[in-house]
């Protein structure tokens, strides 16, 4: 049985999220080896139009990032993609940087409430929920996509500014004012 040519049969005829508890019940494999092959599935298609999406619970395909231009020309759609409000930018610089991280955290660094920033950027897809924290009320922890990187062009979270160097060239610059 290619259980990898299966999965991935699955994920373009779908259309749409598939629990991995389904996909788990259904080929009576568990968890992390389904989760194992979507994820390899993932990374040999990471370079090609179509991506793989995996979150704790759910996975789905999507259109490589890198190709969003096009498609909306293609579509005649607003060929720009949207520019995101400082509220966004300031919130997933926050997750990027301290993921996997809360909305209660995150609301503690802003100052605001951020349930509806986190909303358009889950809705955007460049956050999605990794898990649970081990807390009171078990909260959503949060990170960010691959569409993340792809909207900044860059492939990974080690290509960021070192938080500390730009932490202290901000302090340097508030002191010389």
């Amino acid at each position: 049985m290619n259980l990898k040519l299966y999965l991935e049969s699955i994920l373009l005829l779908s259309g749409e999220e598939l629990k991995i508890s389904e996909l788990c019940k259904f080929f009576k494999k568990d968890h992390q080896e389904i989760v194992e092959i979507l994820n390899e599935i993932k990374n040999e298609r990471k370079n090609t139009g179509i991506n793989v999406e995996i979150n704790t619970e759910n996975v789905y395909l999507t259109t490589n990032p890198a190709s969003g231009e096009i498609i909306h020309k293609f579509f005649n759609q607003e060929s720009k993609p949207k520019k995101l409000s400082g509220a966004a930018l300031e919130t997933l610089s926050i997750i990027a940087y301290r993921q996997p991280v809360t909305k209660s955290e995150i609301e503690g660094i802003r100052g605001v409430s951020a349930e509806g920033v986190i909303q358009n950027l889950e809705d955007k897809k460049l956050i999605r929920v990794c898990g649970k924290k081990e807390s009171v009320g078990r909260p959503n922890l949060y990170e960010v996509t691959d569409r993340f990187f792809s909207y900044l062009k860059i492939d990974s979270i080690e290509e960021l500014p070192n938080y500390d160097e730009v932490k202290r060239h901000i302090e340097r610059e508030n002191e010389d004012k």
